[in-house]
């Protein structure tokens, strides 16, 4: 077995022999013409292209696979900071417009405080209507700021709001103009010398409307309507509203004016309060027009 097995090996040996010998003279004979050597590309194209292309895809694919792995946890990294920081300006930004908003309305207390010539005291709201069957709010003032009953409430840019109905040491509630037992007598600004005058009153739905106006009289959509005076409780030329729509009633010749409000009385969050001399007579509270 063992001479059978070095024979077979010695002529596998020799036949290796003779093809290098043979591919030798092919290339040496191909080299001399100058024509290709077809060993050389036959290598060329079956061994050394398709090696190294799948080299190319082998190493593309670590690296994006190598990469992805090491670059996972930065990236979440980054992707949290972003978020954290989106969040933070965000919260930042909302910092500033209420900041913005609240300058806003610090400098217009201020304007009209400082433009009016009545003695103002300014004063928070710390209960929208309380009672659901009245138009009342309650201030953070009393007493002992000098406020009493029938002490006149405005609006930040000096629109009328109501008059003081009860007061305390520290707080008073106040009947807005809206309510069903608030009344103040009214001029109509209808571009004429003398305006009609009327009566303005709530309807407890938060609603104005001035009436007892005579029927003839001529008034047109948008007229000013302002506090007449009369009265000895409201001061004069106090905005109110604008006429939003006129109703006639021919068997008494008169006509209604419904306002729109120039106060929004549902979202009132600072007022200022006239501080004058408490009217004579007992403190009741009761409001009069």
């Amino acid at each position: 077995m063992r001479p059978e097995r070095d024979n077979r090996r010695g002529g596998i040996l020799l036949l290796l022999l003779l093809a290098c010998g043979l591919l030798t003279a092919l290339h040496s004979r191909a080299a001399r013409r100058g024509e290709s050597d077809p060993i050389s590309g036959a290598v060329r194209d079956m061994g050394l292209v398709p090696g190294q292309g799948a080299a190319a895809q082998l190493g593309q694919w670590w690296r994006r696979s190598a990469g992805a792995l090491l670059s996972g946890p930065r990236l979440a990294r980054e992707n949290a900071d972003l978020k954290a920081r989106v969040l933070d300006l965000s919260a930042q930004n909302k910092s500033l417009l209420t900041a913005q908003a609240e300058n806003a309305r610090l400098r217009q207390l201020l304007g009209f405080e400082q433009r009016t010539p009545r003695p103002l005291l300014a004063a928070q709201v710390v209960a929208l209507k309380p009672n659901p069957r009245s138009d009342t709010l309650t201030l953070n003032r009393g007493s002992a700021q000098g406020v009493h009953p029938q002490s006149v409430v405005l609006t930040p840019n000096g629109v009328l709001v109501g008059q003081v109905l009860d007061v305390s040491a520290r707080a008073c509630d106040v009947l807005l103009l809206t309510d069903g037992g608030s009344s103040v007598g009214a001029l109509v600004h209808n571009h004429t010398p003398r305006g009609p005058l009327g009566l303005c009153q709530g309807d407890g739905q938060g609603h104005l409307r001035v009436t007892y106006l005579r029927s003839d009289t001529l008034l047109h959509i948008g007229d000013a309507v302002t506090t007449s005076g009369l009265g000895g409780v409201f001061p004069k030329s106090l905005p109110i509203g604008a006429v939003a729509s006129v109703f006639v009633d021919k068997t008494r010749s008169l006509q209604t004016a419904i306002l729109r409000p120039a106060a929004d009385y549902d979202h009132l969050e600072e007022v200022f309060l006239i501080q004058d001399a408490p009217p004579d007579g007992p403190a009741s509270g009761a409001p009069v027009p």
